[in-house]
């Protein structure tokens, strides 16, 4: 079997039959994922090997898939976290009381400098399970503000006047087969105040009056406040995902 290099990537060659193929893509945490198609564990090792260059790799695969899971196994990865798949009923978020933001200005993201507000992203994701080190480049922030499935509306920013610094955030990407919820958050000194709740309600409110009832959203599975949180917005547990790492040698 040989490891050939692609535009897109590699490509798992034997004899003259393609076997697999995979690539590869950086994080703003420094993670590097890849996405692996071969139903060979030999492939998958073999592009996992070219892939790595002395560097560890992650992937992901349906909690459920027994055979990828068998088949990454094979290769070298081993398990490093799990998150649950979460499907949240918008009416019920949407009904939370907006009381929690009078002390703020909440706006869309446009409203602030954009620099600022991406390093605020990244200190609120430093407090998420999986995410440690999370580093947003200004070009790959730009691009996810001007994607077909962002909707200014669906991310709501607090802002703290009086100690002029942001507050709290909500992420959720219009995607066409439902919404997700990507991110809600305080900054550590509004937490337990009932504002990130708030935040939540406010974007829900705009997905109701469009006629969206459910959106969906992931959570690490060792999360407890996390999953307290949505639990209390209406969502069930639908499924997971498996991270899994390959360390090379």
């Amino acid at each position: 079997m040989r490891i050939e290099t692609t535009p897109t990537g590699w490509t798992a060659v034997d004899g003259e039959r393609r076997v697999g193929a995979s690539g590869r893509w950086e994080r703003p945490d420094g993670k590097r994922f890849a996405w692996i198609e071969t139903a060979s564990a030999e492939a998958a090792a073999a592009l996992c090997a070219a892939m790595a260059e002395g560097r560890p790799l992650y992937t992901s695969a349906d909690g459920d898939d027994r055979d990828a899971l068998l088949r990454l196994g094979a290769a070298g990865f081993v398990g490093d976290r799990y998150g649950h798949r979460w499907r949240l009923r918008v009416p019920v978020a949407a009904a939370w009381s907006e009381e929690p933001l009078r002390a703020f200005a909440v706006g869309p993201p446009e409203r602030y400098a954009a620099g600022a507000l991406r390093r605020f992203d990244d200190e609120l994701r430093a407090d998420v399970p999986g995410l440690h080190g999370w580093r947003w480049k200004s070009e790959g922030w730009e691009a996810e503000h001007s994607g077909p499935n962002y909707d200014p509306e669906l991310h709501p920013v607090a802002h703290d006047a009086d100690r002029d610094r942001f507050a709290g955030l909500v992420r959720v990407w219009d995607n066409p087969a439902r919404p997700r919820l990507d991110l809600v958050a305080a900054a550590r000194p509004y937490r337990g105040t009932g504002l990130a709740a708030a935040l939540l309600g406010r974007a829900f409110r705009v997905l109701r009056e469009r006629g969206c009832t459910e959106v969906d959203a992931e959570c690490d599975a060792s999360n407890g406040a996390a999953k307290s949180f949505l639990y209390r917005a209406g969502g069930r547990i639908t499924g997971g995902r498996v991270e899994l790492v390959y360390r090379p040698g």
